[in-house]
Order: C-alpha cells, then sequence, then structure tokens
C-alpha cells in the first residue's frame, strides 16, 4: 500500500467513528504483516529499518485500540499525538 494512502488513513483516526478506527487500525495490521522481516543482508538498510519499526508501529496501534474502547473523547485522549507519531514509523 503507497504510503501517501496510509498517511491519509492514519490522518481519519482522530475524526473517526469507534467502527471505522477499528477498520483502519485492521488495515495498518495487514500492511505491517505483508512486511517480511527475515535477516536483511547487511547492505538493506531499508528493509532492517522497516523490521525495527514494526513493533513500535504495533505498540502505537495498541495504544489506539485501548483509546478506542474506552470510547474517550480522542482530542482529549492524544489521539492526535499518536496519529502523528504512526505517520512518522510508517513513513
Amino acid at each position: 500500500m503507497p504510503t501517501s494512502k496510509i498517511d491519509n488513513l492514519i490522518s481519519e483516526l482522530p475524526h473517526s467513528t469507534n467502527q471505522r478506527v477499528e477498520e483502519i487500525v485492521l488495515i495498518l495490521e495487514g500492511v505491517l504483516s505483508d512486511i517480511e522481516c527475515q535477516f536483511p543482508d547487511e547492505d538493506d538498510t531499508d528493509r532492517a529499518y522497516e523490521c525495527q519499526n514494526i513493533p513500535k508501529a504495533l505498540d502505537k496501534i495498541a495504544h489506539i485500540r485501548a483509546w478506542n474502547a474506552r470510547d474517550l473523547e480522542f482530542k482529549e485522549s492524544g489521539i492526535d499525538k499518536l496519529s502523528e507519531e504512526l505517520k512518522i514509523i510508517f513513513k
């Protein structure tokens, strides 16, 4: 999935309904699961970087999912900050 589409999905998070947040989270988890993280070659620094960021992204997704489950006001919960952090990780 192109980075621009991922950015658009992540940008939706602060303004989405609980159901849409869950849909976006599932899509993002699918993107992460599609990245093969076997031991990369020494000269494949891009792949190594992706592999290092998967646990970070999954952690942010877990936080978003937890806030979504608690049905809190996203603006008050820091979802904007989490969304921005998630965008950086996915780049």
